[in-house]
């Protein structure tokens, strides 16, 4: 059976639209397990990291006595992540891909194990990443236990139904996930961009989601879900916020290119001398995270983890000089954990950067709505960071649309000026460029 759709024969040749949909609807039914399988161990992994995540930086300091983790437990649990890190990547499989390399859908079911331990030991320790790309790594593996034969083009589609089920884990609403495949389809080519593969994604997508929302009177495993709560009220688009949102979209943009480029120096420290490069950014980010939490009072969050969850804090700030020391911690924790050989996505940390830049200029300019700034900015800031643009509008909107479908225009300008200024930004800086993978 191939994944490839039979090539049109001549005149009076058996019509192979039959043949397509019976291979279509054969690995439809294939792909309806994969996808449970796949995002059972995507919520499975969500869960153990989380779970992790709470005993280390909230059940451990009150076992020492204190509310929240003091700074020499901060230093301490970074390091040992690195250190865990580190270990994997000794291990078969090398802990998966690093954030710089983007994602790859290629991590069977003997290389996982190596990149389960470095995403735990960097996501739950503490790590500027989010789970995305380990995520991705866990439905591969999953949809490759079918078939053993890595050159079965079979497995090879499963491995992509896998990737596609299970990162629905993290983003909620499988429309996200449906729109990142078909923006994967278009780069990859006809390989991907075929019905044979794209169809049975789509099953294995419905029946991951399935496991999230609950069937019959089953009520689910839980739903991710990506709104941000308390945003104010967003009907009409505004001209202030029309204006305001094209230079922030360029300085999102900028920014997280120059979290890029400051992570691939972080990068050629790491080819060198890699346990000692992941050591000392373990350092950077414990310290950026404590110097951020003494300055602002807010919390080691701030700066430590994806920034997914402190979204609601980042659009709270309340005065320009917070948001500039947040952005900063930020960004170079961020950076770090980027180029240093910690394991995760770059996505969400890029969001809150965007986030964090939409706060502050709300404050500069009045008269602005955090709420349509915020989808321009983090429109922007996934542009820049991915080059998927549809993927970062749909984004930026399903965050917003709780203030009202008007952000959806905000999120469109964002992405269009992020998008352009990455394009730019990889003529003058050719090492954005994406890698070859």
């Amino acid at each position: 059976m191939s994944p490839e759709a039979p090539a049109p024969g001549p005149a009076g040749a058996t019509d192979p639209a039959p043949q397509l949909a019976r291979q279509i609807s054969v690995l439809s039914l294939i792909a309806l397990a994969v996808g449970l399988l796949a995002g059972a161990g995507a919520t499975a992994f969500v869960a153990v990291e989380h779970h992790l995540q709470t005993l280390l930086w909230e059940d451990l300091p009150e076992a020492v006595g204190h509310e929240q983790a003091p700074a020499w437990l901060v230093v301490g649990l970074l390091i040992t992540g690195a250190l865990i890190t580190f270990g994997a990547t000794k291990l078969p499989g090398e802990g998966g891909h690093t954030p710089l390399a983007g994602f790859g859908i290629d991590i069977g079911p003997r290389e996982i194990g190596s990149v389960v331990i470095a995403a735990l030991g960097s996501l739950s320790f503490g790590a500027v990443l989010g789970p995305e790309a380990p995520l991705m790594a866990v439905g591969t593996a999953l949809g490759a236990l079918a078939f053993r034969s890595p050159t079965n083009p079979v497995r090879q589609v499963m491995m992509i139904v896998g990737a596609m089920a299970a990162i629905g884990a993290i983003f909620g609403n499988p429309l996200v996930t449906c729109v990142l495949m078909l923006e994967f389809a278009v780069l990859a080519g006809p390989t991907l961009a075929t019905p044979l593969v794209l169809m049975p994604a789509l099953v294995g997508m419905a029946a991951s989601y399935v496991l999230q929302v609950g069937f019959a009177d089953w009520s689910g495993l839980g739903e991710a879900q990506l709104g941000l709560p308390g945003l104010e009220p967003y009907a009409e688009v505004q001209f202030a916020d029309l204006w305001v949102s094209v230079p922030l979209a360029l300085v999102v943009a900028i920014v997280t290119m120059g979290a890029r480029l400051a992570a691939q120096r972080v990068a050629v420290a790491a080819d060198r001398a890699p346990l000692v490069t992941l050591v000392g950014a373990g350092v950077v980010v414990a310290l950026s995270a404590v110097a951020v939490d003494t300055i602002t009072g807010g919390g080691l969050e701030l700066v430590l983890f994806s920034g997914q969850s402190a979204m609601p804090d980042y659009l709270a700030l309340t005065s320009i000089g917070t948001a500039l020391v947040v952005l900063l911690g930020k960004f170079v924790a961020y950076s770090a954990s980027l180029g240093s050989g910690f394991r995760g996505g770059p996505i969400f940390p890029a969001i809150a950067l965007g986030a964090i830049l939409a706060t502050a200029a709300t404050l500069l300019v009045d008269g602005t709505s955090t709420s349509a700034l915020a989808a321009a900015a983090i429109g922007a800031a996934t542009a820049a960071c991915m080059r998927m643009p549809f993927t970062a509008v749909l984004l930026a909107v399903m965050l917003t649309y709780p203030a009202g479908g008007a952000t959806t225009v905000l999120a469109i300008i964002g992405t269009l000026i992020g998008l352009v200024a990455r394009l730019a930004g990889e003529q003058l800086a050719p090492e954005l460029a994406p890698r070859a993978h």
